[in-house]
């Protein structure tokens, strides 16, 4: 079981979930997963919007767009099968299944369709791998064709004790509308984490910088921070 937290300027976001292995010897061992997760978060962004005015041809551009900014809150639930299969030192998960994910804004906003709920197949990728006793690195991806989101986390991970690991981590999260001509939006992060595990979970801490997208517009710069807990039966 593992939940989390994920905050930056304008964004934040909980979640929970769980992994089952009711047919393997343990967590760690190969076979059939079962996955559950949800979380609910808000954000916010300013974007240049369409506006139904129409002061003419002369000054048409100006009186269909104004800038405005909007506040969204955003929800998800997925359920997952999978499976587990260890190669020497790498270890691969691959899951498919159902996810539903929603974004309910506070006032609507002609030029994005992302709005409302979506349900769709996901997939994800889970790679790990030993590279010797003292360091590793992992990989996750995944898709969903809810609002086309996608998300992409890549980590490598020095033991500083065998305990303790600390590294760098790139992050890539979009979504975006079958209509090109509509909003696509994306968050980009380059930070670092430091992770302490014993026998039986984990608990990991992440803060970089980060940069959001929106219908072709910066939001700025900002710090993030994450942390997650995970507990194993």
């Amino acid at each position: 079981m593992w939940s989390g937290a994920d905050a930056s300027h304008d964004v934040w976001l909980l979640y929970s979930g769980v992994t089952l292995a009711p047919w393997s010897a343990d967590i760690h061992s190969d076979g059939i997963r079962l996955r559950a997760s949800g979380g609910y978060g808000e954000y916010s962004y300013t974007a240049q919007s369409l506006v139904t005015t129409d002061c003419g041809a002369p000054a048409r551009d100006a009186c269909q767009f104004k800038k405005q900014r909007y506040n969204v809150a955003h929800t998800y639930i997925e359920a997952l099968v999978g499976y587990q299969k260890r190669f020497g030192e790498l270890t691969a998960k691959a899951f498919v299944g159902i996810a539903g994910i929603s974004h309910t804004f506070d006032k609507q906003d002609l030029g994005n369709d992302t709005a409302g709920d979506s349900y769709g197949v996901k997939g994800t990728l889970e790679l790990w791998l030993n590279l010797w006793s003292m360091a590793w690195t992992s990989l996750d991806l995944s898709h969903a064709t809810a609002h086309d989101t996608s998300a992409a986390r890549w980590r490598a991970g020095w033991r500083v004790l065998p305990t303790l690991s600390i590294g760098p981590e790139l992050r890539y999260d979009s979504n975006s509308s079958l209509d090109k001509n509509l909003a696509e939006q994306y968050a980009a992060r380059a930070g670092g984490f430091v992770r302490y595990e014993w026998n039986g979970g984990e608990i990991s801490l992440a803060s970089g910088v980060s940069e959001r997208v929106v219908d072709s517009e910066q939001q700025g710069q900002d710090v993030y921070g994450t942390a997650n807990v995970l507990i194993q039966f």
